[in-house]
């Protein structure tokens, strides 16, 4: 018995040892035997170039009463609209531009921070990897009041972008500018003054137009044959 089990611990360490040794060199030429990733070759392509969109008629009309009812007064029944509208069975953005272009709207300017959350994840549900797309959501991650907000529009755009970052690095410098310019103005999503346009679609991006404050109103023109009447003293201030 204790021969059988010396034999056996014997045989063991001469497997370990082999096995060991056999570490060692492919240790020693796994440098010279590994394959090198392959580039990365981002598609900086219009997301409208490929897949599958039905443009029907039936489709556009659907579209649109969607689109219709985002005036609703109440944020639960705008919260499903926003849904239906990232959702491509219903809408498509590749079809009517005009889609994106609410979403962003509403991911900007609406009142409720669980309608802009909602926005956020449309637009990335629309596959919207555009300029004016992922602009919206990359100032929005970052100027949002909400918190929520801005973790949901910070994650939609890592994952619309998962593959294609490199195509909007000169997208992102250019949102880093804008976020300064807004947060110079005082800009608040939600707000009244809240909406900013983004040129372009699928190509370059074209300058985005900051808001700005309204215009102080211009007095109206007197009729003919009247004086202008200055005013007291004591009505200037």
């Amino acid at each position: 018995m204790k021969r059988l089990i010396i034999l056996t611990a014997t045989g063991l360490l001469g497997l370990a040892s082999s096995a060991w040794a056999g570490g060692l060199l492919c240790l020693g030429c796994g440098a010279h035997c590994m394959t090198p990733p392959l580039p990365n070759c981002p598609d900086c392509s219009c997301p409208c170039e490929h897949g599958l969109h039905f443009c029907s008629q039936w489709k556009c009309q659907h579209t649109q009463r969607l689109l219709d009812e985002l005036a609703s007064c109440d944020c639960c029944e705008r919260i499903r609209t926003v849904k239906k509208l990232g959702c491509r069975i219903h809408a498509d953005f590749c079809c009517d531009p005009s889609v994106l272009e609410t979403l962003i709207a509403t991911l900007q300017c609406d009142k409720c921070w669980e309608v802009r959350r909602a926005a956020a994840w449309a637009i990335q549900g629309q596959n919207a990897r555009t300029e004016s797309g992922v602009l919206a959501l990359y100032i929005a991650s970052k100027l949002d009041g909400h918190y929520l907000v801005r973790v949901a529009a910070a994650e939609a755009l890592d994952i619309l972008t998962i593959r294609n970052r490199e195509c909007f690095t000169e997208t992102l410098k250019q949102g880093d500018d804008l976020v300064k310019q807004l947060k110079k103005q005082g800009y608040k999503p939600g707000s009244d003054n809240c909406r900013v346009a983004f040129g372009g679609c699928c190509g370059s991006a074209a300058p985005a137009s900051v808001p700005t404050t309204p215009a102080k109103p211009e007095p109206l023109p007197l009729p003919k044959g009247t004086t202008p009447v200055k005013p007291a003293a004591s009505e200037i201030q």
